[in-house]
């Protein structure tokens, strides 16, 4: 540990969030980390259950004059999403988080994503367990797991050993915002069998890459027009049409539906004398990429590369490069009354070339419920339409807005007492919270998501701002001493 990080574990929010990343927690994989905080709040003297599903839930007794006040839920989970950079050697089922300082921003300096989502969470609930000195009611932490993948942590969570009037999910990335709702979702999986040829034995192999993207959240970073480098692929795809004959051996792009796309590849057997005509068209829209994402585009990178493989057959592109450019993804609907909020939209998370099939992998994010029904039923028809099949998975539950909130107004009481009488920003996120889940099941707690400032997570260039966590562990310590 170099000296910076040293001078930085000594607050004790950050040094939790350093022991944890020590620990790898991919989702499905929480096992450890859960072991360790179990046994963390255990040697603490508090009352700590693990479950079947490696979610942790621990209660703190009330401090002094406290313990007639109504209890409190702080919850964030374990897991998080496991994105390195194309030449990474990292190991996320062994290898510790890289910590880089770069500034007030705590970053893996490029590496990996860094797993402040949501480890900041954990570590700021773990920092409120260990302190004696704040005044608060009965807290319940509630450690869940395989949130990034399908929430079954928190689907599965018995309710019943909470009894908390209020819930505050630590999940949250802007300092200055109190999220009081989410959308809901599910995965989509289209399935596509592809026609095959018999290789020409003239033909060449090469390699379509496209990288140098900046990726993002697939919900809450859906707005800001980054491209999506499976959907870009389908565009160099189509124009190759236009330019050469030539099959599919093999595709690949993206690494996680819920995360906006940075890499895609392909690689193609063509014509030798329709290289040159391939190579311009990519040169062209390598161009125009670099035009239309100025901000997220500007280190994209398109080559051809020629390759030793010599194959004997691959796939008709027509229906693969159909399929690609025509499932939706990016924005279905905006909201109508709260101007910038996403109301549904899906994300063209991964693919591949497997089976003699197409397989796309898809995100749906919805307000309503009926809205990712609208948005699965036309990939349904698309993939009847070109000779495939839909199925969908990993549903999860929205958490809708309430008018009227006791705890919105007792967090907007506390902010403007630790920020010089300013005003937090209410709203709600199109992204999913397992804030859902729970409401479902105790629809009577009151429930708000806050957290410090963090930028570009899941993706490698994650950060943390360092003071934002410190002023909002303040402000969180405040929250639960206003509570009284």
């Amino acid at each position: 540990m170099d000296s910076q990080i040293a001078a930085l574990c000594q607050d004790r929010v950050f040094h939790h969030f350093y022991e944890i990343s020590q620990i790898p927690r991919g989702s499905g994989n929480e096992k450890a980390v859960s072991d360790y905080v179990r046994a963390w709040a255990e040697g603490l003297g508090l009352e700590a259950v693990q479950d079947d599903q490696n979610n942790v839930f621990v209660r703190k007794p009330a401090s002094p004059g406290y313990e007639n006040k109504p209890a409190v839920m702080l919850q964030a989970h374990l897991d998080m999403v496991c994105e390195k950079a194309i030449k990474s050697l990292h190991d996320f089922l062994r290898d510790p988080i890289p910590w880089v300082l770069e500034g007030d921003w705590l970053t893996t300096g490029g590496e990996t994503t860094l797993g402040a989502d949501d480890g900041i969470g954990v570590a700021l609930i773990m920092a409120v367990l260990e302190d004696s000195a704040l005044p608060h009611p009965t807290i319940e932490a509630l450690f869940t797991t395989n949130e990034e993948e399908d929430m079954t942590g928190a689907a599965a969570f018995d309710c019943s050993l909470s009894h908390a009037q209020f819930l505050i999910n630590l999940d949250h990335t802007v300092e200055d915002q109190i999220n009081c709702g989410s959308c809901g979702g599910m995965q989509v999986d289209f399935w596509l069998p592809l026609e095959h040829r018999p290789v020409p034995a003239d033909w060449k192999t090469y390699k379509i890459s496209l990288s140098g993207l900046k990726g993002g959240h697939s919900g809450e970073d859906i707005h800001q027009g980054r491209g999506n480098a499976n959907r870009l692929l389908a565009r160099i795809l189509s124009a190759a049409e236009d330019a050469a004959d030539y099959l599919i051996h093999d595709i690949r792009g993206g690494s996680f539906r819920l995360a906006i796309p940075r890499e895609a590849e392909a690689v193609i057997c063509i014509n030798p004398a329709q290289v040159g005509a391939v190579r311009q068209q990519l040169m062209d829209l390598a161009w125009d990429l670099v035009r239309e994402l100025p901000e997220s585009g500007r280190n994209v990178a398109v080559s051809l590369e020629p390759l030793d493989d010599v194959i004997a057959e691959a796939a008709v592109p027509a229906n693969a490069v159909s399929a690609m450019l025509l499932i939706p993804d990016g924005i279905a609907q905006m909201n109508e009354a709260l101007t910038g909020l996403v109301d549904a939209s899906d994300n063209l998370g991964e693919m591949y070339l497997e089976d003699g099939q197409l397989h796309l992998v898809l995100e749906i994010r919805c307000a309503w419920e009926s809205e990712g029904k609208d948005l699965y039923r036309r990939m349904e028809r698309l993939a009847k339409l070109l000779g495939g099949h839909c199925t969908s998975s990993n549903a999860y539950p929205s958490w809708h807005y309430r008018p009227a909130s006791k705890l919105r107004d007792i967090c907007s009481a506390a902010y403007a007492a630790c920020y010089d009488g300013a005003a937090p920003t209410f709203l709600t996120v199109h992204a999913g919270l397992e804030t859902g889940y729970l409401l479902e099941k105790r629809p009577d707690m009151d429930a708000v998501s806050m957290g410090p400032n963090c930028l570009d997570f899941h993706s490698p260039g994650e950060r943390l701002s360092v003071s934002s966590v410190r002023r909002f562990y303040k402000y969180l310590c405040a929250v639960l001493a206003h509570l009284g």
